[in-house]
């Protein structure tokens, strides 16, 4: 802002940022977020991004072209449809290979058990008693 002579509202009209987020960046309240970062170096290209980060080295950059990268970047993607039409076909036949496999059905079968019996009930009280309950033999509810 200093470098441009701008005011703060100016700056943040020149970025596309709101003026209250800018006012509370300069004044310390908040951190620049990645999104204001990015927004100061699409506007000023110039900027040292090692320098907007981290404070480091020169304000200005020493070349504002950033082609080589976006080359670099356009070299390797055009290597990329070769593997990514491999990967695409290898893909297809492990979809085959699923479809082909016959399905599978399991069967629970639950065996039925005899009824329990109550052979006897317990009761256990606080005061370290207890009564023991046996129901009759052949009499049923």
């Amino acid at each position: 802002m200093e470098h441009e002579g701008m005011s703060s509202t100016k700056f943040a009209d020149e970025i596309g940022v709101q003026r209250p987020k800018m006012s509370h960046i300069v004044s310390g309240r908040n951190n620049p977020s990645l999104d204001i970062l990015q927004k100061i170096l699409e506007r000023f290209t110039y900027v040292s991004t090692d320098w907007l980060l981290f404070g480091r080295g020169e304000m200005k950059r020493e070349s504002v072209s950033s082609s080589p990268v976006i080359g670099a970047e356009k070299a390797e993607n055009e290597a990329e449809p070769e593997r990514g039409a491999k990967n695409c076909e290898e893909t297809e036949d492990k979809i085959e290979t699923k479809e082909n496999k016959p399905t599978v059905i399991e069967r629970i079968v639950y065996q039925e058990r005899p009824p329990k019996a109550i052979s006897r009930i317990m009761i256990f009280y606080a005061d370290n008693t207890f009564d023991t309950f046996v129901p009759e033999k052949g009499k049923k509810d």
